[in-house]
């Protein structure tokens, strides 16, 4: 005989809160969560996840010709640069355009079930994560055929990678709750996004910019975000601006997010 599944009253889900660390305890369950998710994704698929990574690999090649010609760059460091800013980017883009799709995703759960939505949070994380892993296969590639240097600096990509997960918490928690209550914002973030990628360092580089338009780089949080995956990736020792700057924000990112999670996760069931 199968357990009966007892669905929670509503009274109870709502007055039910949780911090963002509880998962910490059970890492077992969002790491299966997380793990799930991407096979009913990809099921009855022949690659699987590896699709994103092919598309990626084909993306790289095509703009390498292109951008690489158009800005008098060597088609090799470019093609190193695009890769180590893409790979950055993937995680990037899902953190704020497609996590926020969280609790809806995992509505079911949500409305039948006590599950703590802090666990929710952090199989979504883990999901990006290893997509992430996914396409470090391409940058082994290119280690490989001598096109990216293998350096000491290259294993700060560890602590580079924790940094971000741990970054990535707090924001996927926020997104999820206001994108369960304002289904607009979506769309209007899947835009802006399309905005982002085309003022932050990814198929320029940096030095490019003078003057005043210096400040899309100075003042962009984005681009300290992919320069912390990308210079580790390229066999580049990491900028301590770079290490400072997303320190801080994920600080930041974690006491308001934190704080924001607690206030508002009880209204969740009634959103989505």
């Amino acid at each position: 005989m199968k357990p009966m599944l007892v669905r929670p009253s509503n009274n109870e889900l709502r007055t039910r809160t949780t911090g963002l660390l509880t998962p910490l305890a059970n890492c077992r369950l969002w790491t299966t969560l997380g793990w799930l998710d991407i096979v009913q994704t990809y099921r009855r698929t022949s690659l699987g996840p590896w699709w994103i990574t092919a598309n990626l690999a084909i993306f790289v090649i095509a703009m390498t010709f292109v951008y690489g010609a158009l800005f008098g760059i060597p088609t090799k460091e470019y093609s190193a640069y695009l890769l180590g800013g893409m790979i950055a980017w993937y995680w990037i883009s899902a953190l704020f355009a497609e996590v926020g799709n969280t609790f809806l995703n995992y509505t079911y759960f949500i409305k039948s079930t006590s599950v703590d939505k802090a666990q929710l949070v952090w199989a979504t994380v883990f999901k990006v994560f290893l997509t992430f892993a996914h396409h470090l296969v391409l940058v082994v590639v290119y280690i490989v055929v001598g096109v990216i240097p293998l350096t000491l600096y290259t294993l700060a990509i560890v602590p580079a990678v924790a940094l971000l997960f741990l970054l990535s918490i707090p924001v996927t928690a926020v997104a999820a709750i206001l994108f369960a209550r304002y289904r607009d914002l979506q769309r209007f973030v899947g835009s802006a996004m399309i905005i982002v990628m085309m003022i932050t360092p990814i198929f320029w580089q940096a030095s490019m910019m003078k003057g005043w338009r210096r400040a899309f780089v100075d003042v962009n949080p984005v681009h300290y975000l992919v320069e912390l995956i990308r210079q580790p990736l390229l066999g580049q020792p990491l900028d301590l601006t770079t290490a400072a700057a997303v320190l801080v924000l994920t600080v930041l990112a974690w006491i308001g997010g934190s704080l924001f999670f607690r206030r508002y996760q009880r209204y969740v069931v009634f959103w989505v």
